[in-house]
């Protein structure tokens, strides 16, 4: 686009905002505008308030950035004040929720902005409400080409969209130039996030260091890469439309799962596609995949788990549910229990004669029978678990020794336990009790075997 087209259009802006909305919102629906205090959030409220629109502000303070982040705050709430609108600002300990977390400064931040503006949204009583940020064409090409590099599919290509569920773009088809244009005229004011000027951070190192290396090649490259992404958009609807047909004829309803024939699925094609468009409507990622296809293959009770759901191999289906609670934290296991599956992991049950020769494979669990009461209980571990740890006359807590074992945060969290008539028989994968353990005057062993898979 030429920059006398830009200029033009940042003198239309108003004008152009106004026809736009009326087609992504009713008059009377209750909007929020996430307001950062920068040029996009700053253009839009003027844009809202100069079109007559009732909005509140919501502005999240990291803490980042030390008296900037305090400034940002005051802005914008001197901001709200000008314009006559109600602010909602939330502070965020955002290193504190890093380190939790295990995500990055920038994952984090949004992950926390975006749960809050959810719960303001969820707490408003009004029937239409949406959330409208300030994304604008400069963001979107930075988004495609990120997606680019990181191997996404369609959706990826197509980029953001401008309605998605109650997230509103209002400014995706304006450029930053346009906005800055639009800024000056009116003379508004805005705050700069020193931060935005760091390339560490990968979207700033695309739009400081990479685009404008790109642009001395192809000129017209921001452009060209939104009109790829509004085909990509148009493709996306004709090839979402297509797997659904897929998918349709691929799923049945069995009881409280939903089926999928094994037989049906091995001759689709492409397969990774359709196991990638099935599966991630249950929260399976496409980094699990390979997983999916192996479970195809795999013996009846084998499993794989998404944060929300279940696929169990059953003959020739793959069984996809939402497990209980119960079965996903908790496992009996009677005496005649030959084999069990939970998350990675399987567990053997063997009941051998004699006890003096056996292996001492960390994976193996050896246990004197005539002390095993059942049902055992297969579950994670407890705040106040304790056990006596192999080799010690004396009781130890499970949290104590799996810090001694220099077991990290996620390993910590999800360490399994064996229990017996309320006493814990084996840390899995770990150490066994010594109440429990073999000596030469055991007649019969209980021998369970670890599989991680």
């Amino acid at each position: 686009m030429k920059e006398t087209e830009k200029s033009g259009r940042s003198l239309k802006l108003l004008s152009l905002f106004k026809e736009k909305s009326a087609s992504l919102w009713h008059p009377h629906d209750k909007l929020f505008l996430a307001c950062s205090g920068g040029l996009d959030s700053v253009v839009l409220g003027h844009l809202l308030k100069a079109a007559g629109f009732s909005f509140q502000i919501l502005h999240a303070n990291f803490q980042l950035r030390g008296e900037e982040s305090k400034r940002d705050e005051d802005f914008v709430v001197s901001l709200a004040e000008q314009w006559g609108v109600k602010v909602e600002v939330r502070k965020f300990d955002t290193e504190q929720a890093m380190i939790a977390s295990g995500t990055g400064l920038q994952e984090t931040a949004r992950n926390l902005r975006y749960e809050w503006f959810d719960e303001v949204l969820a707490e408003d009583t009004h029937t239409g409400k949406w959330l409208l940020t300030g994304h604008h064409a400069d963001d979107q090409v930075e988004t495609v080409m990120m997606n680019f590099f990181r191997g996404t599919g369609i959706a990826g290509l197509r980029g953001m969209k401008e309605k998605n569920g109650n997230r509103i773009r209002p400014l995706l088809s304006f450029f930053r130039k346009e906005l800055e244009a639009f800024a000056q005229l009116q003379q508004l004011e805005w705050v700069d996030d020193s931060s935005n000027q760091s390339s560490k951070y990968t979207r700033n190192f695309f739009r400081l260091e990479l685009l404008p290396e790109i642009e001395k090649i192809f000129p017209a490259v921001k452009q060209n890469i939104i009109e790829t992404s509004l085909r990509m958009s148009e493709v996306e609807q004709v090839y979402t439309k297509e797997l659904d047909r897929i998918i349709h004829k691929l799923i049945h309803k069995k009881d409280e799962s939903i089926g999928v024939p094994v037989n049906l699925l091995r001759i689709m094609s492409p397969l990774d596609t359709i196991l990638h468009a099935l599966f991630s409507r249950y929260g399976f990622s496409a980094q699990q995949i390979p997983e999916l296809k192996k479970l195809m293959d795999a013996s009846t009770g084998k499993f794989i788990l998404s944060d929300t759901h279940r696929v169990l191999k059953n003959r020739e289906w793959l069984l996809i549910d939402q497990p209980s609670k119960k079965d996903a934290g908790i496992f009996v296991v009677e005496q005649e229990t030959k084999k069990i599956c939970f998350q990675d992991k399987e567990l053997t049950f063997e009941i051998l004669p004699g006890g003096e020769a056996f292996d001492a494979e960390a994976h193996h669990a050896w246990i004197d029978f005539q002390h095993v009461k059942y049902p055992l209980i297969i579950r994670q571990w407890r705040s106040g678990d304790y056990f006596y740890p192999l080799g010690m006359k004396k009781k130890k807590k499970i949290a104590r020794f799996l810090t001694d074992m220099k077991l990290n945060r996620s390993q910590k969290e999800n360490q399994w336990v064996v229990e017996s008539d309320k006493r814990i028989i084996w840390v899995i994968g770990l150490r066994t009790d010594d109440r429990f353990k073999i000596t030469l005057h055991t007649k019969d062993s209980l021998l369970i075997k670890l599989d991680q898979r």
